[in-house]
Order: structure tokens, then C-alpha cells, then sequence
């Protein structure tokens, strides 16, 4: 049977894996950096197994936080919000010749 591959692109990115801990939950982030996605992080949240593509105005958004990743606690929610606030800015970009 034929395959048909619409697309692949491979590149070299940059992972962050983070552990943060409120007094309610621990959250496992992985946040990965690429320039595929135009410069938004792929963020994946380990524990409920939902991710999202998201940039520095999108993270600062709690609620789409809440519905993407899965948050229950607005609280929490917006600990990460401010964390990932804080990582965003240094998101990968591929180098200018």
C-alpha cells in the first residue's frame, strides 16, 4: 500500500522540562522550542496529556491555559501562566546568515 507523506521537515530544537509545585498540584511541563511553529513553544503537560502550541500573549491567557493543558485550578493556572510568561521571550530562533 502507498504511503503519502504530505509533509516532513526535520530541525534541531530546544527542550525545557520543568517540575512546578503549588500548594495543590505538581505540574510536569515539557515546553519545546522550534521555529516550525513560527516561534510559539509546544507545551505538553504531562500529567493530563494535553499540549498546545502557544506564544508569549497566548500563556498569559489562564483560561485558554485551563482548556488546552487541562488546568482545574485557576490559581495554579495562573502560577504556570506567570512562569511560562517569564521562559517565553527566549523561545528558539534559527540563526540569520
Amino acid at each position: 500500500m502507498p504511503r503519502h507523506v504530505y509533509n516532513e521537515s526535520y530541525e534541531e530544537s530546544r527542550n525545557r522540562f520543568v517540575t512546578l509545585v503549588t500548594d495543590h498540584c505538581q505540574y510536569d511541563l515539557v515546553i519545546n522550542y522550534t521555529s516550525h511553529f513560527y516561534g510559539k513553544a509546544l507545551i505538553l503537560h504531562l500529567q493530563t496529556k494535553k499540549f498546545g502550541v502557544f506564544d508569549i500573549f497566548e500563556v498569559q491567557d489562564v483560561q485558554l491555559l485551563c482548556d488546552k493543558l487541562g488546568f482545574t485550578n485557576l490559581e495554579d493556572a495562573q502560577i504556570v501562566s506567570d512562569y511560562l510568561e517569564d521562559v517565553m521571550p527566549t523561545v528558539y530562533k534559527t540563526h540569520e546568515i
